[in-house]
């Protein structure tokens, strides 16, 4: 099968490679060499027999009865296959049902997924996460930075903390320009507001902020894929020239226009067949209408699959893995198998998954096919997927950057933690003199609203205070809906990734004043949360509480454990009000005693 390749995604081999979140480091000059290997490279040649020797992480020679190097692993492949990796280009690195980030990575690792996406990170916890992962057993990681638009579906939680607003040309450009210190791999657009044919949908973004969102990242050398459901969602991606659209398109059939538009801007197409498969567990408590729209969606998506692939657009292998019970690794298999019973070929699906899939991440002259010179990044399979997909899952070892990770099914060694070593909690967290909205920390701070639309609104900005220095004001209205919420979060380190041990401490103090009424501060963990309410007068006072005093909140990790103040990564100040109303607070020296 021919890749649709495009300019945008033309490879700076020395800078980007170094960004794109490499899984462990090679071990020095060690060789491996496998022989007697039927190999599937996914370059759209038939299967064939070779040797196949690695060095310094990346396929070295292959060939028939090629010579071991002195120091060379010899691995006897005779009865394997050998096929590149799966690359899957949508992944939310959630913690579901209390798994870590690390049991992720063994997820993904032993499904034979060796390049995955993260869908799911603050910009500012990019640089952390990217040094945890040293210490992991890991697949490559994409870090994808999030824009959308407000009101827009992927903006109706939190803050711009994950997803930056662009409703406009200026703002699109001015958000591109702040992701990038953070170094992010890729850029994903919440482009299509429709939700599935439910009541409510959400803002799709306007053409010029799109427009200006895929040229500023081209500058940068960043793909930028969309999320986009409908047909003429898709139109508008197109347009824009955007890498790839990574939902499938559901509303109904294709036409002609969108094809020709797909087939001149050459899109990629990564349907994530997983997240919408109606299985035993999402259906039970579906009514007949619901089941009739989702068959109806279901069929859309299986012919505009069957035309796009028809019609030469390049097809991609994504998930949406972390979302709505879509298991991380084993969606990526079942989505090859999707992709199969949807109408595309072994062959097809496979190379979907490999080399489409890495051209999409711009990383086609680096991984996705087994060739000389490209990343050793590549699975052993008892059998033969390219004729039956579900052999894949029969994969026996996994090697990413030439090491062997998974052994019959098994990783070769312990995975590493579970969190980041946490550091000692400072006396101080933050003060509120720096004018640059960073914590004491160097973490930004950010906000915790009321989930969805309409959205509760806090404004903060730094105020002197009569006995000099600077505190933090908030102001906020809140929105008119059922437990409306507005808090300050202020992280324990950048991206709330790296947690703090405060066990040093009895409990938390700050200074506050306000308008006499009741606030509540939140302390989490990577455990748990815990909350208390206190109330703040017109007069500065400072209050000090126990960690004793605080009691655990419904909002709870999902494994349902206690807070600890050994594993803190941010403390939340603000207040839970009524409909429509608005308060005011100061905040300053906020820190443990």
């Amino acid at each position: 099968m021919k890749l649709d390749i495009k300019p945008l995604q033309t490879l700076l081999l020395s800078l980007t490679l170094a960004c794109a979140g490499s899984a462990l480091a090679t071990t020095g000059s060690s060789s491996t060499l496998i022989r007697d290997l039927t190999i599937f490279d996914a370059t759209g040649k038939a299967p064939y027999t070779a040797d196949v020797l690695i060095q310094n992480g990346r396929f070295q020679a292959i060939g028939p009865k090629l010579s071991a190097p002195a120091d060379a692993k010899i691995i006897v492949g005779k009865g394997l296959s050998m096929l590149p990796g799966l690359i899957d280009v949508h992944v939310h690195w959630i913690n579901m049902g209390g798994v870590s980030r690390a049991d992720i990575a063994s997820q993904l690792l032993l499904s034979g997924v060796t390049t995955a996406t993260d869908f799911h990170s603050a910009p500012e916890s990019y640089a952390p996460k990217r040094d945890y992962h040293q210490q992991l057993l890991s697949p490559h990681v994409i870090y994808t930075a999030r824009t959308g638009v407000p009101g827009g579906h992927g903006t109706d939680w939190g803050d711009e903390t994950i997803t930056r607003l662009a409703s406009s040309e200026q703002e699109a450009n001015a958000a591109i320009t702040q992701l990038a210190p953070f170094q992010p791999d890729m850029i994903k657009v919440f482009a299509d507001g429709w939700r599935y044919g439910n009541p409510v949908n959400r803002n799709s973004i306007n053409p010029d902020a799109l427009a200006a969102v895929v040229n500023a990242a081209r500058k940068q050398n960043l793909p930028v894929v969309t999320h986009t459901v409908t047909v003429n969602g898709a139109k508008l991606a197109a347009t824009a020239g955007v890498t790839a659209i990574v939902h499938a398109i559901q509303d109904r059939e294709a036409d002609d226009e969108l094809v020709a538009l797909l087939q001149k801007n050459k899109v990629f197409y990564a349907p994530t067949l997983a997240v919408y498969e109606p299985r035993p567990g999402r259906t039970a408590n579906v009514s007949a209408a619901q089941e009739h729209l989702t068959a109806l969606r279901q069929a859309a998506s299986r012919k505009n699959l069957q035309r796009f692939a028809k019609a030469g657009i390049a097809i991609a292998l994504g998930t949406d893995a972390g979302i709505n019970s879509t298991f991380f690794g084993e969606s990526s298999l079942r989505e090859l198998e999707l992709l199969v019973e949807f109408g595309l070929t072994p062959t097809e699906a496979l190379i979907a998954g490999t080399a489409n899939s890495a051209a999409v991440l711009g990383l086609q002259q680096d991984r996705g096919t087994i060739e000389i010179g490209k990343r050793a990044d590549f699975v052993l399979v008892k059998g033969q997927p390219w004729q039956n997909i579900a052999d894949y899952r029969n994969n026996k070892y996994v090697f990413v950057d030439g090491n062997m990770l998974v052994k019959q099914g098994q990783l070769t060694t312990a995975q590493g933690p579970a969190l980041p070593t946490a550091t000692v909690a400072p006396a101080m967290l933050d003060d509120f003199e720096r004018a640059d909205n960073l914590t004491l920390t160097l973490a930004s701070r950010q906000a915790d609203l009321d989930f969805g639309f309409p959205r509760s609104q806090l404004l903060t900005q730094r105020v002197p205070r009569d006995s000099g220095g600077m505190a933090l004001l908030l102001s906020a209205k809140m929105a008119i809906k059922e437990e409306p919420k507005a808090l300050i979060v202020l992280p324990a380190s950048p991206g709330a990734f790296t947690p703090i041990n405060a066990t040093g401490f009895n409990g938390v103090q700050f200074e506050a004043r306000g308008d006499s009424q009741q606030y509540l501060i939140e302390l989490v963990s990577t455990t748990g949360v815990v909350s208390k309410t206190f109330n703040a007068s017109q007069h500065w006072q400072q209050l000090k509480l126990a960690f004793g005093d605080f009691s655990t909140t419904t909002n709870a990790t999902a494994n349902n454990t206690q807070f600890s103040a050994e594993n803190i990564i941010a403390i939340k100040v603000g207040a839970k009000r009524a409909a429509g109303d608005v308060f005011w607070l100061e905040l300053d020296n906020v820190g443990f005693y």
